[in-house]
């Protein structure tokens, strides 16, 4: 999608990053989507200042790292999932969660904590995810959504 390791990947939302000024129509449908996502979250924009020094920086797992490449690609991938709507159903459920939650980037927050669950869940066990078992776990999450 951005390149084909993470050298590759981590200059391409940089490049995204640093065509911000420019007008939306000089960036290809892709580059718009990244850099929607990285303008969503203000935390990394000072990250992303630090251009080829960011490329080359480690990062220890999951979301609460820090890490803006893994939060991003979490939210490109959910968009992408809803664009597609695959799991099929997804879409749907995009739509309740932002009539629940009155926000879509808290909607989509809620949904890719569900989302990094289900990614960690199948990679601890060595295969692909479990499309219905994630759609399963969205809905929970809005009905407690919806409960509480």
């Amino acid at each position: 999608m951005f390149g084909n390791n993470r050298e590759e990947i981590r200059r391409f939302f940089i490049a995204c990053w640093n065509r911000r000024e420019e007008p939306l129509l000089s960036l290809s449908p892709l580059e718009q989507q990244v850099l929607h996502v990285i303008e969503l979250h203000p935390e990394y924009h000072g990250m992303f200042e630090q251009g080829e020094a960011l490329v080359q920086k480690d990062f220890p797992g999951g979301t609460e790292s820090g890490n803006p490449f893994y939060h991003l690609g979490l939210h490109l991938s959910l968009l992408e999932q809803i664009s597609t709507d695959r799991p099929p159903g997804i879409r749907q459920l995009h739509a309740e969660f932002r009539t629940s939650y009155g926000e879509v980037h808290t909607a989509e927050h809620a949904m890719i904590e569900v989302l990094e669950a289900a990614l960690w869940e199948a990679q601890a066990m060595n295969r692909m995810p479990d499309d219905t078992a994630y759609l399963e776990a969205l809905r929970t999450r809005l009905r407690e959504k919806q409960a509480g």
